[in-house]
């Protein structure tokens, strides 16, 4: 026993300035998720949550939370702007919508990597229960449930929760402890379970639509590893992207990717085919670069993707 042990009064706290460090970096973390939370309103018909995804004005949040509604969409972001909202696409059997508001400095919070998501894990939620603004909840991931859906072979996944959600909280954001979107709340099952679409299964919906897409400005198609590169890699993965084509003026160009370059992950995720690459480009969307690990020569070299707003095809 140490003598500042030994003097510590029986049944005190040992590790109380690890306690507050952690309690002051939760603070700051959802001082700053905050930011990118926004109350979506649809006439007099209430209102719901969304969560800021891309700085130009693309809002995430619930199919059900702007459907039906033959009124206006209003966004108010924390600042106390309101801004009519434009739907870009919503999915009501996925219950995610995607909107667009007329600005272009909003404060989008990243998307993280949901299939790392464990159970036990600690999770935040924010959103406005019954018309409160910025209410954060806490709780523990209970579970990570697949439902098949009825004439299909589709299984819907879900994030099941003990964080506390009442009407006012669909369409917010389930954060993980780095303060990044993995899961956007939907609603509470028997239970008093709260259910949560995960972070990739709403950005690899979000890369599939048109208007929303970011894209490489690269032509690709899958090739198989050599056995030497997994040796060397320790990966069991098989397959890259060639590239076989560079868009002019696209990200691709501009990061000085050539033809002939084999892409073997983005952001630490495998690539192995092109609805991939789109998900995690959007699902980065936010951040100012991305990450590629690339097969050039035989040599895998690393080369940073600066984002920005092109939208060539591919």
């Amino acid at each position: 026993m140490t003598t500042a042990e030994a003097g510590r009064p029986q049944g005190s706290p040992l590790h109380l300035p690890l306690i507050e460090a952690f309690s002051s970096g939760l603070e700051e973390m959802i001082e700053q998720a905050q930011a990118s939370v926004v109350q979506v309103r649809r006439g007099d018909r209430g209102a719901g949550t969304g969560v800021i995804w891309k700085t130009n004005g693309g809002i995430i949040t619930n199919h059900h939370v702007i459907a039906h509604t033959g009124s206006k969409i209003l966004v108010e972001l924390r600042d106390g702007r309101a801004l009519e909202a434009r739907i870009v696409d919503s999915d009501p059997t996925l219950d995610v919508a995607l909107l667009n508001v007329p600005a272009d400095d909003l404060t989008a919070v990243p998307f993280a990597d949901s299939s790392k998501l464990r159970v036990g894990e600690l999770v935040f939620a924010i959103g406005h229960p019954w018309g409160q603004r910025g209410v954060v909840t806490a709780g523990i991931v209970s579970a990570l449930s697949k439902v098949k859906m009825r004439n299909s072979n589709r299984q819907l996944e879900y994030i099941k929760s003990d964080v506390r959600l009442a009407p006012g909280n669909s369409g917010g954001p389930l954060l993980n402890a780095q303060g990044h979107v993995i899961g956007i709340n939907a609603m509470i099952m028997g239970g008093d379970l709260s259910v949560a679409i995960p972070s990739n299964v709403v950005s690899t919906w979000v890369a599939q639509l048109p208007h929303a897409r970011i894209t490489l400005g690269v032509q690709i198609q899958p090739t198989e590893l050599p056995s030497t590169i997994r040796q060397e890699l320790g990966t069991e993965q098989t397959l890259g992207l060639l590239v076989v084509g560079i868009i002019e003026g696209g990200l691709a160009e501009h990061a000085g990717l050539l033809v002939g370059d084999v892409l073997i992950d983005i952001e630490n995720k495998p690539l192995g085919d092109a609805t991939t690459l789109r998900a995690v480009l959007v699902q980065s969307s936010s951040q100012e670069t991305v990450r590629l690990r690339v097969l050039r020569g035989g040599v895998v070299q690393e080369i940073d993707v600066t984002l920005g707003t092109q939208e060539q095809a591919a």
